[in-house]
């Protein structure tokens, strides 16, 4: 069968993007390994080490589901079409904040330009709006992805290729599918599921409603995190009940922490955390340690857009709550 253009065009951008994981995989696991054996260059501690050991894993893991998904999409397997809504949904929601997080930067550059006074405000300027394009870019490309694998002639298509092709716009007709919205819902969740699974193994604590969890416990914060999330995204691909009552309840814990910001006990915990987290983070000779401080602006700002994000999608899913209600795809072909 004739692959539409946009898939094997996405299959082409999924496959770039392998390629590159896999080369800064590669470079990071070299420089980790290679570090702590140059006679010139002080012991690199092991921390540093073992981070970019597991960074690069991590980039070796996403860049094996790059290649399943682009070999997925072209043989047009149907958990491909669900892999890619989550990749794209991630790269999106993630380039976005990173945007929000570049513009919220700009109010820090006070602080840096006193403690570097010989860096150009121009050169950063370049920097920032070089980052963040890069970043809007990606954003678009992952946006068009959930666009383009929800329409419905390629839903039909990754369904059922043989009858999409004899009987264009049959396919899949009998089979309630899960609304948009709650697909890119349900793709946050699955995409946040993965990015917890290198918290498992790193040596860092957590942060949560104001306080700071020790490395054990917070692995096991983790842990909890990357089942209960995953669990939470399939149940709302597949239109369960359960898992959308499990997802405001999740949501609600979020409107929770975001409501702390306002508080000043949590934003001294908060300041508490990134110093512990700086201070693991071990700076090259003669390079003076970078001290970052975040006003209550900031932190508040932060807290005001996760409130906003969170009642947002809870109320997305109690629109749609009507979709859990339908019967399962069996009782509806057998009536």
């Amino acid at each position: 069968m004739k692959r539409p253009i946009g898939l094997i065009f996405s299959a082409v951008v999924l496959s770039l993007a392998a390629l590159f994981l896999l080369l800064i995989s590669s470079l990071m696991a070299f420089a980790g390994i290679s570090a702590g054996h140059q006679p010139t260059v002080p012991a690199t501690p092991h921390f540093v080490t073992y981070l970019m050991i597991a960074i690069s894993g991590f980039y070796i893991a996403l860049a094996i589901w790059a290649i399943l998904t682009v070999i997925g999409i072209l043989r047009l397997r149907s958990w491909a079409r669900y892999s890619i809504l989550i990749i794209g949904g991630g790269l999106a929601f993630i380039s976005i904040l990173a945007v929000f997080g570049l513009l919220l930067s700009r109010t820090m550059l006070p602080t840096l330009q006193t403690q570097q006074p010989a860096a150009d405000p121009r050169i950063t300027f370049i920097v920032f709006l070089v980052m963040g394009a890069i970043n809007l870019l990606v954003a678009a490309v992952g946006i068009w992805w959930l666009i383009y694998f929800n329409r419905r002639a390629v839903r039909e298509l990754f369904q059922n290729p043989v009858l999409a092709s004899e009987h264009p716009g049959t396919a899949g007709s009998a089979v309630k599918s899960a609304p948009l919205a709650i697909t890119l819902l349900a793709c946050f969740f699955l995409f946040g599921a993965v990015c917890c699974i290198p918290l498992l193994f790193l040596p860092l604590p957590a942060f949560l409603l104001g306080f700071i969890l020790p490395i054990p416990l917070a692995r096991a914060f983790y842990l909890v995190c990357v089942i209960f999330i995953s669990v939470i995204g399939y149940g709302l691909i597949k239109l369960r009940e359960p898992a959308r009552i499990a997802a405001i309840a999740f949501l609600i814990l979020g409107i929770c922490n975001a409501a702390l910001t306002f508080l000043p006990w949590y934003q001294a915990q908060f300041r508490q955390y990134t110093a512990n987290f700086i201070s693991m983070i071990p700076t090259m000779p003669g390079q003076p340690t970078p001290s970052y401080f975040y006003s209550s602006t900031m932190i508040i700002s932060s807290g005001m857009v996760g409130l906003i994000i969170n009642l947002f999608l809870i109320w997305l899913l109690q629109r749609h709550r009507a979709a859990f209600r339908v019967p399962p795809p069996e009782t509806m072909l057998e009536a």
